[in-house]
C-alpha cells in the first residue's frame, strides 16, 4: 500500500531541502503559487545513496528512477520528471494562482524498502532568463522559417524569370519561323506565277508560229 505525507512547509522553499526518499511513500510539499509566474525546480539524488547501505550501486537499484509530480491546485498533474542519478532541472509556468503540490515517489521494490537521499529546490519567478532563452529560440525559429520561405520565393522567382526567358526565346524563334516560312511561300507563289506567265507565252508563240506555217 503507498503511503501519502504531505508536508507544509513554513520555511522558504527557495531553499533546498534534503531528506530520505523511502520506496513505496510520496513526499509532498505545498506552496503557493501566483497566476503567470515560472517555478523553476532542482531536483538530484545524492550522491551518498542509499540510507541503509552506503556502498550500494544507485543505478542499478532505481532502473525505473524517482518521480517528482507536481499538482496545480485543481489536483491535476501540470508537471512530471524523473531522478536517475545527478543534478536535474525543470521549469513550469502557472496558469492559476493556488497552492501547489511537489511531491517524490520512488516505486517499492518486491525484495526490499529502500530510502534515497534526495533533495529539491523550488525557485518562484526567479529563472526569468529560462523565458527570455524559450522567447529567443522561438523568435529564431521564426527567423528560420521566413529566411526559408523568402529562400523558396527567390527560388520560386527565378524559375518564374527563367520560364519568361525561356517562352520569350520560343517566342521570337516562332517568329522567325513564320517569317521564314511566309518569304518561302512569297517565293513560291512568285515561282509559280511566273512559270505559268512563262508556260501560256510559250503556247502563244507556238500556236503562232504554227497558224503561220
Amino acid at each position: 500500500m503507498k503511503y501519502l505525507i504531505v508536508i507544509a512547509l513554513l520555511i522558504n522553499l527557495n531553499q533546498c531541502i534534503s531528506f530520505y526518499a523511502k520506496e513505496g511513500v510520496e513526499k509532498c510539499f505545498s506552496d503557493e503559487v501566483p497566476s503567470q509566474t515560472i517555478v523553476v525546480i532542482y531536483h538530484e539524488l545524492m550522491s551518498e545513496g542509499v540510507a541503509k547501505n552506503e556502498k550500494r550501486d544507485i543505478p542499478k537499484m532505481i532502473k525505473d528512477g524517482i518521480t517528482l509530480n507536481v499538482y496545480g491546485p485543481d489536483g491535476n498533474i501540470v508537471k512530471t520528471a524523473k531522478t536517475i542519478e545527478g543534478k536535474n532541472k525543470m521549469s513550469f509556468t502557472a496558469k492559476t494562482m493556488g497552492r501547489y503540490k511537489f511531491c517524490v515517489i520512488k516505486s517499492k521494490q518486491f525484495w526490499s524498502v529502500n530510502e534515497y537521499k534526495y533533495s529539491i529546490k523550488i525557485q518562484q519567478g526567479v529563472d526569468h532568463n529560462l523565458q527570455d532563452a524559450a522567447n529567443k529560440t522561438h523568435v529564431e525559429s521564426i527567423k528560420d522559417r521566413i529566411s526559408a520561405l523568402k529562400n523558396r520565393t527567390d527560388d520560386f522567382i527565378s524559375l518564374q524569370q527563367l520560364n519568361r526567358e525561356q517562352e520569350d526565346k520560343l517566342t521570337t524563334q516562332s517568329i522567325d519561323i513564320s517569317r521564314r516560312v511566309t518569304q518561302t511561300t512569297i517565293l513560291q507563289i512568285v515561282v509559280l506565277l511566273a512559270s505559268g506567265v512563262y508556260q501560256i507565252w510559250s503556247l502563244k508563240k507556238f500556236f503562232k508560229q504554227r497558224f503561220l506555217m
